[in-house]
């Protein structure tokens, strides 16, 4: 964000990304002195600055949210997660510390034009530099190669770990791989939190005893990278 010529670096976690992701991100600041502000969702409308060390691990700032809106799921039409765990948290402490105009940068890169252009067509006042400068996959990746460090996280990981919005087969990869990460989204689910033709232990179950299940079921981008 550019309030007057500089820049503040901010990450808002929801509890449900990978734990390599939190190295990474950590990684990134000390070795580049970010000096990055780590913050989470509080029920119901507020935010805490948290660090690396004290970040949540086990989806707490998700579980609150869920719990301040139990009439209400996040899904396709409505990602009230991604709106709350990140724009308004972001905007909240923003204006906690008096920054109420700034443009946001998002790391979409050019090749990736489902997405850009879904966020062109909002009101989001976010810039978005790899796009400008035709950045694709191909550059992003020979540009870390050059770097002594990566993110350990690789396809179909990333964002939350078993985001709603993963399609299946991209889920029976997870399920098969690391089936662990699938037990907070079935406890969610149980208390009817989220409603999907096909649940997250059947996918669970079926995964496990089926190989190639659903590889041409499509994902859906998100925005929970707009920072």
């Amino acid at each position: 964000m550019d309030e007057g010529g500089e820049y503040l670096v901010v990450f808002q976690n929801t509890g449900k990304e990978l734990p390599q992701t939190l190295d990474f991100i950590n990684e990134c600041d000390q070795r580049w002195g970010l000096n990055m502000v780590w913050l989470e969702y509080r029920k119901p409308t507020t935010f805490e600055v948290v660090t690396y060390e004290t970040a949540s691990r086990k989806g707490q700032p998700f579980d609150q949210l869920l719990e301040q809106r139990p009439a209400s799921i996040p899904n396709q039409q409505f990602r009230f997660c991604t709106l709350e765990l990140k724009i308004n948290t972001l905007k909240r402490y923003l204006k906690s510390i008096g920054i109420t105009d700034y443009i946001s940068y998002n790391g979409i890169r050019y090749d990736e034009p489902r997405r850009w252009q879904k966020i062109q067509g909002t009101e989001l006042d976010v810039e978005l530099p790899l796009v400008k400068w035709k950045t694709t996959k191909a550059d992003v990746l020979n540009w870390w190669k050059q770097q002594d460090f990566d993110l350990k996280v690789n396809e179909p990981y990333g964002n939350c770990d078993c985001c709603f919005l993963k399609g299946k087969g991209k889920l029976a990869i997870i399920a098969k791989e690391k089936p662990e990460l699938f037990d907070w989204w079935i406890s969610k689910e149980n208390e009817n939190q989220w409603k999907k033709e096909i649940t997250y232990q059947q996918i669970k179950d079926k995964a496990q005893a089926q190989i190639g299940l659903w590889d041409n079921d499509p994902s859906f981008e998100c925005f929970c990278n707009v920072d």
